[in-house]
This record gives structure tokens, C-alpha cells and sequence, in this order.
């Protein structure tokens, strides 16, 4: 017998030409499989994001109708007795007005801030999108059976938001003695 020195027989079959084949293909499945998981996750984060800016602007429209409703309080504290019997400011309105006219504050389509004709809210100081209002609403049940002062009147105070495109209205009731 004779060997060979220095030279290895290699055997060459179909099978071993399919499989080199196949690990190319499963190398793509697994590329393509990762590339779906990271545009998935990608959008996932951008819907999120939106939705956390969302957020974020309804509660600071909130918290700035509130502000404006703190306004409205003060200004009302504020007032003279004899304004709020005799004279109401365009922004403070008796109950009666409100019936007659239509007005509904709970509405934001039904607030005339555009300092044109008779407005029925008033611009807030804090910012140019913030609004407040207030309704004498009725006298304050017992309010009146107190002879040796004046009445206590509730009253709600009204304060809107309209930054970012979106509407968001804090109503809160307070009552006065005058």
C-alpha cells in the first residue's frame, strides 16, 4: 500500500453545497426578524412620545384654566360691595343675564373674548389663551334669614384654557357676603 504524504481526500457531495445555502438563508430570516423588532419598538417609542406630550399639554391647560379661576376668586374678593349690587363688570354676570342671553360657560364655544362688542369673559393677565368669568348664581340657601347682615351669594367662577388647541374649562363655586 501506498500513502500519500501531504494530501487529504475531500469528498464533495450535493448535500454539503445545500446546507452552506441554507445557513445564508437563515442568516436573513434572523437579520429580517431583528430589523421588524426594531422598527416595531421604534414606532412604539414615537406613540408613546405623543402621547406623553399629549398629556402633558391637557394638564398644563388644566392647571392654567385653574390659575385663571384663582384670578377670577380674587378679583371678586377684590370687588366693591356696591359693584357687585349695582354695576356688574362685563366679565360677572347676574344670574338673570345668564338665562336670558344663552350664555353657558360649561360650553367654550359659548365664551365672546374677542374684545369686540359685548364680551361676556375677560382676558386673563397671565397669558393671552386663558379666560375667566363668574355668575352671581342665586342667594345662598339660609342666606337671607340673617337680618343684622348682608346676604351670602353663591356665585361660580369660571376660568378657561384654550392653548395648544385644546379647551379645558375649571368651574368652581364660591359664595360672598355683600
Amino acid at each position: 500500500m501506498r500513502k500519500k504524504i501531504g494530501q487529504t481526500r475531500v469528498r464533495s457531495c450535493r448535500s454539503d453545497q445545500r446546507e452552506k445555502g441554507s445557513v445564508l438563508i437563515a442568516t436573513l430570516l434572523v437579520l429580517l426578524a431583528v430589523t421588524v423588532l426594531g422598527i416595531a419598538s421604534i414606532n412604539n417609542s414615537v406613540v408613546e412620545m405623543k402621547i406623553a406630550r399629549a398629556e402633558k399639554e391637557t394638564r398644563e391647560t388644566f392647571y392654567r384654566a385653574e390659575g385663571a379661576v384663582m384670578e377670577g376668586l380674587q378679583r371678586l374678593i377684590a370687588m366693591d360691595a356696591v359693584d357687585k349690587n349695582e354695576q356688574f363688570p362685563f366679565w360677572y354676570h347676574p344670574n338673570e343675564s345668564v338665562k336670558d342671553r344663552d350664555i353657558e360657560f360649561r360650553n367654550p364655544a359659548h365664551w365672546d373674548v374677542d374684545g369686540i362688542g359685548e364680551d361676556n369673559g375677560l382676558e386673563s393677565g397671565l397669558d393671552p389663551d386663558i379666560f375667566l368669568a363668574a355668575v352671581e348664581w342665586r342667594v345662598a340657601t339660609g342666606g337671607s334669614l340673617i337680618q343684622t347682615k348682608s346676604r351670602i351669594y353663591q356665585n361660580r367662577v369660571y376660568g378657561l384654557c384654550t392653548k395648544y388647541g385644546i379647551n379645558s374649562i375649571v368651574e368652581i363655586g364660591y359664595d360672598l357676603r355683600y
